[in-house]
């Protein structure tokens, strides 16, 4: 065992007496005591500033955290939908097919075969016609005008597609026509225009149809009409017209016009489509 010098136990017992330890005029000091009390005074003020030195560190603050960007903070502000109105948004669709099922249908808006008719009499013929067919440049197609010299329908049609120029200076229509049948070219100084390119075999049948039922007041059988008086008129055997492609046929279903707008039945035509005005 190392010896201690007497001035470090010396030392030792003042420290120990002003910390309250004991020393002088406190009691007398254990030579282990003392020895221990030597032995930080031999380590120097260092050692006594060690226990300082292990104090715990200050807490370090929290970092702020990073704003949120604008449209991420927009949808936490935004009010939620309540979970007791989920049911009722997905009822909305099935309530949607049962609401349209409930509505009535528009009414169709297709212009009949004689309101058409009217609309191109309007534009391509009253010039010369006449509004209510009177005649003035052309000739006159009311008071059954237009029925005596076309009893049937055909023969009209065939007329408007070739014109004057179809029939120029050769005879046209009922041959048995009081005055006897008409000219080509033969009405003053007017002549009927070839309306072969430009109306459609449909819009060809619409006029014409509106110019001897609406104007000339040609009475057609019930056959004719199956859906009324206003509806599509057929053949007198009930057979269409116009075909779904807008071709217009005989009543056994060949194309009633050639290559050159002529009746490919001229023959067979004078009577047997005949309507019943008399």
């Amino acid at each position: 065992m190392t010896e201690v010098p007497d001035h470090l136990l010396a030392r030792s017992r003042a420290r120990r007496a002003a910390l309250g330890l004991g020393g002088e005029g406190g009691g007398e000091a254990t030579p282990a005591a003392e020895a221990a009390g030597a032995e930080v005074e031999k380590a120097g003020p260092t050692a006594a500033a060690k226990p300082a030195a292990a104090a715990v560190p200050a807490e370090v603050a929290p970092k702020a955290p990073e704003p949120l960007a604008p449209y991420v903070e927009a949808n936490v502000r935004r009010k939620k939908i309540p979970y007791w109105a989920m049911p009722v948004l997905a009822f909305f669709p099935v309530w949607g097919v049962l609401y349209a099922q409930t509505l009535s249908k528009p009414p169709a808006t297709a212009a009949s075969q004689l309101d058409a008719g009217a609309v191109l009499y309007a534009n391509k013929c009253a010039s010369c016609h006449g509004g209510a067919g009177g005649g003035g440049v052309g000739r006159q197609l009311s008071g059954g005008e237009v029925l005596k010299t076309f009893p049937n329908i055909e023969q009209q049609m065939e007329f408007v597609r070739l014109g004057d120029a179809g029939f120029d200076g050769k005879p046209y229509g009922d041959p048995s026509r009081e005055g006897g049948a008409r000219t080509g070219g033969g009405f003053g100084s007017a002549r009927m225009p070839a309306f072969k390119d430009s109306l459609t075999q449909t819009e060809l049948f619409e006029v014409v149809r509106y110019e001897r039922e609406k104007l000339g007041g040609e009475k057609v059988d019930a056959k004719a009409l199956p859906d009324g008086p206003d509806g599509k008129r057929a053949h007198a055997n009930g057979k269409p017209y116009l075909t779904d492609a807008g071709v217009l046929v005989t009543s056994d279903g060949k194309e009633l016009f050639d290559k050159d707008g002529k009746l490919t039945t001229p023959e067979t035509v004078l009577g047997t489509e005949a309507s019943s005005s008399g």
